[in-house]
């Protein structure tokens, strides 16, 4: 038999292999479990233990430690014994390590011999300690999947008697009556009572998961963790996996919890290091002919670049820093070579699936973050201090850069650079070698840049026209708004979007849009009035806001009136240099 590894279900001494077309096969294994105990006679006499081997590895301030594996026939033996000793190596998941030996990978292809033993067709190479998927980018594993919600007339119902689905990815949705929904695939994420129309070896009801259903296939087949266990995960749940791997093909121990101090400091010491990225005051306005400059991953290739791991940072003097931290490059880092992996294959996928890279593009986003975090098993606050120092500094010398090639610097914020000249492409090919980081320039045709409330240049917010003629949108349209503050702002993108100069943007017509929104407010339907606050549809009555989910029980016309007005007037805060050139 031959097919993709959907799934897996632990049975006695053995688990059950789910592929796709809802074909299973079960072969024998038992279940590793890794304890640190003077006493492994004591734990051998459980009846699930088959046998047990003493170990040698070492922990991550590089000290050996004696432990012991033991073999068990039952999965359940393995979360009793558990909660009664000492265990590490509980990441990867038991079920993760149970596939890794047999080369039975999440979404890889794999052939099951008639014998019961299986081998995968793939390129992994079981017990060679530089193992990594070989699959190319390009091939997505032949499994079906689909994401299928219940709407209501507010949207996503749990008792919307109407579905949307999107199958294999399609750019076009089917809908209709959940009363004619008959959906089989191996994988889908569902919502509300669509759920029980829908026959699927892996059905996700729920999800914490800030991708789609296709990116959570990605996250299952980089990090070889089933995706019923990543489905109600974080994001720190696929990044710390990846790094798990390289520890343990390291025999480098897996510890539940890090018990990490931050060292003593002054005040002084602190505000010397507790920044974050810089950040620079955009100048607000319209301007034509601009480049935007973005450092590719630049947090991630920092940290590679760096060496920057919880194992390296102030173990050694090989490299000093202003701030009072060192970083040893003896030996490269866990998560250094974990991100490496990910940040090429993420630029692989760009060229082929960009779902699927953006998938990896949170992973690396949240790499940044893990390391300061207070759970992270490889990571700690001097090494997420060191990122952020090393990325300002970076950031100053490339605006200093930029302007020693005569281009003026329009805004700046973290990672990129908004700037307007004649000399990009030697800027680029200068900072690229200066840094050793990839950058990457998108010409816009023009971009405009914004005020805040209180007049101040906004950092956050801005909208240009690319060399393409997309619309590049940034803060400027939020998930948490009212349907119809949406459409309206979307209607001026649209309109703006005509126009290859700043000059050529009709604000007449952003005029006429704006009143006929305005005369709209009163007479739309009850779906317009609805905005989501964390996952909950909420509409503005006379009395306050309402929970849409109860019923429609009319609007305040005054607040939609004074949202619209303050949107618009955004708007024009950026529009008023082009009406005095007029």
């Amino acid at each position: 038999m031959e097919g993709y590894l959907v799934d897996a279900l632990p049975s006695y001494n053995s688990v059950v292999l789910v592929l796709d077309g809802f074909r299973k096969v079960k072969v024998r294994t038992t279940f590793p479990i890794y304890v640190i105990t003077d006493r492994p006679e004591m734990i051998a006499q459980h009846p699930s233990v088959v046998n047990y081997n003493e170990e040698v590895w070492r922990d991550l301030e590089g000290r050996q430690i004696r432990l012991y594996k033991f073999e068990l026939t039952d999965i359940n033996a393995y979360y009793y014994i558990k909660k009664r000793v000492k265990t590490v190596n509980e990441l990867p998941t038991v079920m993760s390590q149970v596939l890794h030996r047999l080369n039975a990978l999440p979404f890889r292809k794999i052939t099951i011999e008639e014998s019961g033993k299986e081998k995968s067709s793939s390129a992994e190479r079981v017990g060679n300690t530089s193992t990594r998927i070989e699959l190319h980018p390009e091939e997505f594993p032949k499994v079906s999947f689909a994401t299928v919600t219940s709407v209501d007339w507010y949207g996503p119902s749990p008792y919307g008697k109407r579905y949307v689905a999107n199958i294999n990815g399609e750019e076009e949705e089917q809908e209709g009556r959940i009363d004619d929904l008959d959906l089989k695939v191996d994988v889908a994420e569902c919502f509300g009572i669509a759920c029980d129309k829908v026959k699927a070896s892996v059905k996700i009801r729920s999800k914490k998961a800030p991708v789609s259903i296709k990116g959570l296939i990605e996250w299952s087949l980089l990090s070889k963790t089933l995706i019923r266990e990543l489905e109600n995960s974080t994001i720190g749940k696929a990044l710390t996996t990846n790094e798990a791997w390289i520890a343990f093909q390291r025999k480098v121990i897996i510890p539940n919890v890090v018990p990490r101090v931050e060292k003593m400091r002054t005040l002084d010491q602190l505000k010397a290091v507790d920044k974050g990225g810089l950040v620079i005051f955009p100048k607000v306005g319209c301007y034509n002919n601009v480049y935007q400059v973005d450092f590719s991953s630049m947090y991630p290739s920092l940290i590679v670049k760096y060496n920057i791991s919880a194992e390296t940072v102030d173990k050694c003097n090989d490299v000093e820093t202003e701030i009072g931290h060192t970083i040893c490059l003896k030996e490269k880092g866990i998560v250094p070579e974990a991100l490496e992996w990910l940040v090429n294959r993420k630029e692989e996928l760009k060229k082929f699936d960009k779902e699927r890279a953006e998938a990896i593009k949170w992973i690396l986003v949240a790499s940044f973050g893990y390391l300061g975090y207070r759970n992270s098993k490889f990571g700690k606050i001097e090494a997420y201090e060191l990122v952020t120092y090393f990325a300002r500094k970076t950031l100053r010398r490339t605006i200093d850069l930029a302007r020693e090639h005569g281009l003026e610097v329009l805004h700046g914020i973290i990672d990129s650079l908004i700037v307007r000249g004649d000399k990009i492409r030697e800027f680029i090919d200068h900072t690229q070698q200066v840094t050793g980081l990839k950058l990457k320039e998108e010409k816009m045709k023009w971009v405009m840049l914004f005020n805040a409330k209180d007049g101040t240049p906004y950092p956050m917010r801005y909208l240009g026209k690319l060399e393409n003629g997309e619309m590049k949108v940034k803060g400027l349209v939020r998930k948490n708004m009212p349907n119809i503050v949406k459409e309206f702002l979307e209607d001026v993108v649209e309109v703006m979007g005509r126009a290859d100069t700043c000059e050529q943007i009709d604000i007449g017509e952003i005029d006429v849009i704006y009143r006929r929104y305005r005369q709209r407010v009163a007479h739309a339907e009850p779906k317009d009035y609805v905005l989501w606050v964390k996952g909950k549809p909420y509409v503005r009555g006379v009395r306050g806001f309402y929970d849409a989910r109860k019923g429609y029980k009319g609007r305040d016309i005054f607040y939609y009136l004074h949202y619209l007005e303050r949107s618009y007037e955004v708007i024009l805060s950026a529009l008023n240099g082009i009406l005095d050139l007029r």
